[in-house]
């Protein structure tokens, strides 16, 4: 069993700069898995070859909420014969891009999409059945060219693709009452400041099913 995997982020690595995210999926199962590679022991996207889909709760460790942990944060279902699912999505503001210092990773052919001052960065992933003749140019649908183009063993394709995205001035006045929370849960930690990025991860459903993280900086 091969395990093969892709690398992406939002921005300028030697300058304003997303966390960098880790796609993987199998040569022997049509399983397909995302995190953010600083937070992949603690936060993992699986979307499964029997169309179940969840993202993992942090361990007891980690969890910053009351009570225990539970085992999923939200676990939901698409159809695996369907010609197009689009399960999952992450969504990078530009206004949330940071200098670093970063935590360092092994290069490993990171690939780094730009956001336009204003707007914001989707990271779609799409499985589908649809002949990819038809879907060659993903310009035509707003989005850039593919991130990821993957066969998996059940005949679907997997997509990822990073497309523009707008954030709605009532989205954007949420992100700012989330990271003042966030401040002010890291005011202890006031002589890390200087040595790391804090992000925080915001997850969101929209009407037609599918799962977002937005990424934010929870620091100025």
């Amino acid at each position: 069993m091969a395990r093969l995997s892709a690398r992406f982020g939002v921005g300028d690595p030697a300058g304003l700069r997303s966390s960098e995210w880790l796609v993987w999926w199998s040569s022997s199962a049509s399983n397909v898995y995302a995190a953010v590679r600083t937070l992949g022991g603690v936060l993992k996207v699986s979307l499964h070859e029997s169309g179940q889909c969840h993202v993992r709760a942090p361990g007891p460790s980690t969890w910053a909420s009351e009570g225990n942990p539970p085992k999923f944060l939200d676990k939901w279902t698409i159809n695996p014969a369907s010609e197009m699912e689009f399960p999952f999505g992450i969504i990078v503001p530009h206004s949330e891009l940071r200098a670093g210092p970063w935590g360092k990773h092994k290069a490993k052919g990171t690939q780094w999409v730009q956001a336009k001052p204003g707007a914001a960065i989707e990271i779609a992933f799409f499985l589908t059945r649809v002949d990819a003749g038809r879907i060659a140019n993903p310009r035509s649908a707003a989005w850039h060219t593919a991130l990821v183009e993957a066969a998996l063993p059940d005949g679907r394709t997997l997509w990822v693709m990073p497309g523009d995205a707008t954030l709605p001035d009532v989205k954007r006045e949420e992100l700012g009452v989330a990271k003042k929370r966030a401040m002010a849960l890291l005011r202890g930690e006031a002589k890390q400041r200087d040595k790391s990025n804090f992000r925080m991860l915001l997850f969101a459903c929209n009407e037609q099913g599918t799962r977002r993280f937005v990424e934010v900086a929870c620091l100025p």
